[in-house]
């Protein structure tokens, strides 16, 4: 199977161009490459929005990115003896001026019978009267069908991740404005400053991972998704440094640390940690990471029932995500929802978070792990 990071890496930036669009352009044709099964149910609901349908292929045909036409580049062209596709995809950009017409003149100049094809956001994008104009909800609500049927647990992954994409940059099939959000939506728009204010507030509390130098600092996360406190140790010359970081705070979508489907549709409290490259290269193998990853699964599992843990590289439905291998995740509702006033909430955080700390650090191999990190990095 090609691989997807090489061809992501093949890409270079040109002008006028979206890397959204590029990024994925090279997601479907990895996906389309990777099954004939996914292929042919591609095609066939695309053959279903052209004017007159085209025999579809019995066999290999070609499927590639990034052709040629005399300096002008359609985003994928898939050709096969009898017909040739030639596709223009579009995320939130429009097309540019005759842009299907040098593709048409072009791809004309090569081949007998072919089909322009024409794949949106929106379909007040569709224009320049391509042979068949849809759009990236159709192909999603084609390979969501598919996944359906599968006994391939690798496809369905494969199929499943690209579906995710496409919902996560607002590709997939709309949902409608419900009531309760029209009801709600002032209220709910005061929350993201309403949050912060708590764990700014709670930053100046004592903390037990103080004890360990982990000091904490408010971040609100925008690529993490996530507002809170994070502890992290400050190793001489370097700063602040994920070695590891130890995350406590709201997790707002779980698609980067890889839980969206350990969420539940709801708000959860979170404790990650985290790890940059230096600490992904040393637990790798690192006994002191094993011991202390087996006996905070026990800690939680015996004291803290309420948190949910995940090691994201070892559960089904998790995504490995080699940055925060371990994630917990507490239902923030069922925290807060006695609490009446700023400062009850203040102090359920720390209260909450801060219990937890204390048996945290009393688990031996942290520190070590913690030391030999430090000193790893200060070796560098």
């Amino acid at each position: 199977m090609e691989s997807l990071l090489v061809n992501l890496r093949k890409y270079r930036p040109r002008e006028n161009t979206d890397p959204l669009e590029n990024f994925v352009t090279e997601a479907f044709a990895w996906l389309l490459r990777s099954s004939d099964e996914v292929r042919d149910s591609v095609l066939s609901c695309i053959n279903e929005f052209l004017a007159t349908a085209v025999e579809l292929p019995k066999g290999d045909c070609e499927i590639s990115t990034q052709e040629n036409f005399s300096n002008k580049y359609p985003d994928l062209v898939i050709a096969w003896p009898e017909c040739t596709w030639v596709f223009e995809h579009k995320v939130w950009s429009n097309l540019h001026k005759n842009q299907l017409k040098n593709y048409r003149e072009y791809i004309e100049s090569c081949t007998d019978d072919h089909r322009i094809i024409l794949i949106t956001a929106k379909a007040y994008q569709h224009g320049q009267n391509p042979d068949a104009a849809l759009c990236w909800k159709d192909v999603y609500k084609c390979l969501s069908k598919l996944e359906q049927t599968l006994n391939d647990e690798k496809l369905s992954w494969a199929i499943k991740d690209f579906l995710t994409l496409l919902k996560t940059e607002g590709l997939g099939p709309s949902t409608p404005i419900n009531s309760f959000s029209m009801k709600h939506y002032l209220e709910a728009v005061k929350f993201d400053s309403q949050v912060d204010s708590v764990f700014q507030a709670a930053k100046h509390k004592s903390w037990p991972l103080q004890s360990l130098s982990l000091t904490p600092e408010f971040k609100r996360q925008k690529t993490e998704s996530r507002v809170g406190l994070e502890f992290c140790p400050v190793i001489g010359e370097h700063g602040r440094r994920w070695l590891p970081g130890i995350f406590f705070g709201v997790i707002l979508d779980g698609y980067d640390h890889g839980v969206t489907e350990l969420l539940n549709d709801e708000l959860n409290l979170c404790i990650v940690f985290d790890f940059n490259r230096t600490g992904q290269t040393h637990i790798k193998d690192s006994s002191t990471y094993q011991s202390f990853k087996a006996k905070l699964q026990s800690l939680v599992s015996r004291e803290f029932n309420q948190w949910q843990f995940i090691d994201t590289v070892k559960e089904p439905k998790a995504k490995a995500n080699k940055w925060h291998p371990i994630v917990m995740l507490c239902p923030m509702l069922s925290i807060f929802e006695h609490t009446t006033s700023h400062e009850q909430q203040v102090e359920t955080v720390h209260k909450l978070m801060a219990s937890f700390q204390e048996k945290l650090i009393d688990v031996p191999e942290l520190k070590q792990l913690i030391d030999e990190l430090a000193q790893i990095k200060e070796a560098e």
